[in-house]
């Protein structure tokens, strides 16, 4: 029988399907280097991808989770728990769950979206059955035969033991954002603005008393959010929307906290819809907004408000330095990067080689998307990228030659598949010689 010592080798072999799933990592940097300075590069892509798969699954299940700012938690949390799973199965005992936040984050933003803590418990139930079924499929084609059951047995152990301690903090974080959320003022406000999202009927006299806002003006909507993985930007959030609304030119605006670093926004002007400017100095670190369509009445109120909510979900994946996200500028980007897995199958079908992570093509995609951008010339192209005529030449004859068709065949679809590169990169991109069919 193998001793302890040796029985988490077999860990250490496991690889993902799609080799370029690490860099696909929602997590931050520093923590996914420790991770694989234990475990390896293959073992942590694989529970990358496990993490991802899951994220995927229980969405499909649970789908009470599959809103806005929710499905960005349940992406988060999933990766950290496959890390766990993962690390505690290769005898790394230092990577749990407690060491991400981001995983306890999630019930504050649930409780203030009105979810209840079942469909919480419910996708840790869904997703331990996912990992558990993983991860006794790999150990079978990795262990022989005579060490299988006893390695079974320890499997089933760490994992329940990571699930029902991970049930236990969850619901205990649930009753504690619930009981803070009742007693909070932003309650009854975003009780209405819900019951106005979902469509429902709202008294108006009832629902600016409670709003301080007419919902009859002109309205744009903004979501606002931090990227920093602790819950203590909603302040600086605020103050950074109603910035934006005064330049908008709103005289009114209505502002609600949305969990811990998340928050949604609307403002106002009587006459004239609000017009958010193209140059605007950039907040403070960390701190991204997404941007919907100005739009009048209640209906307006609400699209408006979708259209933010959408774009925001892109400007979550993206790792660039784009802060403003706007409906208007980016809706084909969001309707076609709403799928990841069809979008990114789409970019290595249109892209073919010049779909691949290195900086040089990453460069080619860049100059033939400004070439497309400026209408096929190579003198405004020269001029915006700051290069000579003939190197645009030259590059955009390479990136044909990788992509293996000249730019004017499918030349709508190209132009798609360059936008969404550019904004998800490594998310919809995969090795050079990586096909799609």
């Amino acid at each position: 029988m193998p001793s302890e010592r040796s029985r988490p080798e077999w860990v250490r072999e496991l690889a993902p399907v799609d080799p370029a799933a690490l860099s696909r990592s929602v997590l931050v940097s520093d923590k996914v280097e420790e991770f694989v300075a234990q475990v390896g590069t293959g073992s942590a892509g694989w529970a990358v991808e496990l993490g991802q798969a899951m994220a995927a699954h229980i969405i499909a299940e649970v789908p009470e989770l599959d809103v806005d700012g929710i499905v960005q938690m349940v992406r988060d949390g999933c990766e950290v728990v496959a890390l766990e799973a993962v690390a505690a199965l290769a005898g790394f005992k230092d990577f749990t769950v407690e060491a991400a936040p981001e995983v306890l984050l999630g019930p504050a933003e649930v409780v203030s979206r009105g979810v209840g803590v079942e469909h919480i418990l419910r996708s840790i139930q869904v997703g331990h059955s996912m990992v558990m079924e993983r991860v006794l499929d790999a150990a079978e084609r990795y262990l022989p035969p005579q060490q299988r059951f006893s390695e079974i047995r320890r499997i089933t152990a760490r994992l329940f033991g990571i699930a029902d301690r991970l049930a236990s903090e969850m619901a205990r974080a649930y009753g504690d954002a619930h009981e803070a959320w009742v007693a909070s003022s932003a309650a009854a406000r975003m009780e209405v603005v819900q019951q106005i999202l979902r469509g429902g009927p709202v008294p108006a006299d009832r629902a600016v008393r409670l709003l301080g806002y007419d919902l009859t003006r002109q309205h744009v909507a903004l979501v606002g959010w931090s990227d920093e993985r602790v819950p203590a930007g909603a302040s600086r959030l605020e103050e950074t929307v109603a910035n934006l609304l005064e330049s908008a030119g709103c005289s009114s605006a209505l502002v609600i906290p949305v969990g811990g670093r998340r928050v949604w926004a609307w403002g106002s002007r009587i006459r004239r819809l609000p017009v958010v400017p193209d140059r605007l100095r950039q907040p403070m670190d960390g701190v991204r907004v997404a941007v919907g369509v100005p739009a009048a009445g209640i209906r307006g109120f609400v699209t408006s408000h979708q259209q933010a909510s959408e774009v925001a979900q892109l400007g979550m994946l993206t790792s660039g330095e784009r802060w403003l996200f706007d409906y208007g500028e980016l809706d084909l980007i969001t309707m076609l990067g709403s799928r990841l897995d069809r979008a990114r199958k789409f970019v290595i079908r249109e892209l073919g080689a010049l779909a691949g992570p290195e900086e040089a093509t990453t460069v080619l995609r860049t100059t033939l998307k400004c070439y497309l951008d400026v209408e096929r010339s190579l003198s405004a192209a020269a001029e915006n990228l700051h290069v000579a005529r003939n190197t645009v030449a030259y590059r955009v004859q390479r990136a044909e030659q990788l992509r293996g068709r000249v730019v004017g065949v499918r030349r709508m679809q190209l132009q798609a598949a360059l936008a969404l590169a550019e904004e998800l990169g490594a998310m919809v991109l995969g090795d050079a010689d990586r096909r799609a069919g």
